[in-house]
């Protein structure tokens, strides 16, 4: 609600478009997701919070499976800001899916330099109120991450 009255008044307000994008997320509405992040990548907003939107869109092409497109959406994230560590975390998700084993691990590694204490218990958002559909997609991104080298607890 708040995000949506929000854009009644500036339609380019990039953090409001991220927020709807996670709650479209958490929904399971992938597409949805993707659509929003992608329409607050095309406005020219201010470039220090564009990476929570370029996350999102790699974030959402990795839920539906499609980690090969996710990659260049995380580059721009992690060349945005390099130091948020969960772009770098989910990237190495997708090298590890796609067998690039050693990248994966490397990536993560710098991942969890920059977040120290993360695992895979706490690197999600909240699974309440979250579609079944988002936690079984979730859970196949974390484990790919635990096999790059996240540690589960």
């Amino acid at each position: 609600m708040t995000c949506a009255r929000t854009l009644s008044f500036d339609p380019w307000n990039g953090l409001a478009l991220y927020h709807i994008g996670l709650a479209q997320i958490q929904l399971g509405r992938f597409e949805d997701a993707l659509t929003t992040f992608k329409q607050a990548d095309r406005f020219d907003t201010p470039q220090v919070s564009r990476w929570t939107w370029l996350l999102g869109a790699g974030w959402a092409y990795m839920l539906m499976g499609r980690s090969e497109e996710a990659v260049p959406w995380l580059q721009r994230s992690i060349a945005t800001t390099p130091a948020s560590g969960r772009s770098q975390m989910l990237l190495a998700a997708v090298y590890q899916k796609a067998g690039r084993i050693d990248e994966a691990k490397a990536t993560m590694k710098e991942g969890l330099k920059l977040r120290p204490g993360t695992t895979a218990l706490n690197i999600g958002l909240s699974t309440k109120n979250a579609s079944p559909v988002f936690l079984q997609a979730t859970d196949r991104v974390i484990q790919f991450m635990i096999a790059a080298g996240l540690p589960e607890r």
